[in-house]
């Protein structure tokens, strides 16, 4: 997806700007996946929690269909955050899930 793309579906504040690159925040395909679906479902569950490793799996079920995303967060790799690894894993995975559902 180029930066054109992303800049007209997604507000300014839901825009992440790595490395002059240009990515979706996950609120942002939130936003759409709600608009575009009368019915959307999130579901996540815990593959790995050890306290220095998360990984979370993310299934989106929207009108196309049902869409699985992985997410993973150690305290290695995400160090500032590492109270919250869990919580980052799962954000991970739903925008993962919500891209492959073609949300950003």
């Amino acid at each position: 997806m180029g930066n054109n793309s992303i800049a007209n579906q997604f507000r300014g504040d839901e825009i992440a700007k790595i490395d002059n690159n240009l990515y979706p925040k996950v609120g942002g395909r939130l936003r759409l996946a709600h608009e575009q679906n009368h019915k959307l479902s999130i579901t996540t569950d815990i593959i790995k929690y050890d306290g220095k490793v998360a990984v979370v799996s993310a299934i989106s079920a929207t009108s196309k269909g049902s869409f699985q995303g992985f997410g993973m967060a150690s305290t290695e790799r995400d160090n500032e955050i590492a109270p919250a690894i869990l919580e980052l894993a799962e954000t991970r995975a739903i925008a993962r899930s919500l891209r492959f559902a073609g949300y950003g």
